[in-house]
């Protein structure tokens, strides 16, 4: 088993939905080009790259996800603590994990069906704590 760990330093932001286009009388599905999703799995991307430099990983892997989201203005004090909680609004935990996973695909993964495991988790940014996404993958085992 390797274990593969490093931060995306970016705001997680969730797969939109798909737009449609009519072009050539065929349906198109699309995401904006200036979607705020595109320069966070670019970041993505980039902190993957520099963490893992060899092919894409085949086989079955366990991917752990913490989420840590912007802390709202309305909870940072001056004098007492400040630290993590759970983010229990929106975006969705599944549309922030597709944005990621898809991200790495042909890059980290083969695919991102390959992953069957893992916790995913969002939290509120402690402190004085950027928000950032913290990834463990690991490979558990090789497919012959």
């Amino acid at each position: 088993m390797s274990t593969i760990r490093f931060s995306i330093p970016a705001i997680p932001v969730a797969q939109p939905r798909q737009r449609h286009a009519m072009i050539g009388g065929h349906v198109r599905n699309y995401t904006p080009t200036k979607h705020p999703v595109n320069a966070f799995k670019a970041a993505t991307q980039i902190a993957a790259s520099e963490a893992y430099k060899g092919p894409p990983l085949t086989g079955p892997l366990i991917v752990a996800l913490t989420f840590v989201m912007p802390r709202p203005k309305s909870k940072n004090w001056k004098s007492r603590e400040m630290p993590r909680y759970p983010h229990d609004g929106k975006p969705d935990r599944d549309n922030l994990m597709k944005s990621f996973q898809d991200a790495l695909n042909g890059l980290l993964w083969a695919d991102d069906s390959q992953i069957f495991d893992g916790p995913v988790r969002k939290l509120v940014a402690g402190g004085n704590e950027q928000p950032h996404v913290e990834v463990e993958v690991t490979h558990s085992m090789t497919q012959d």
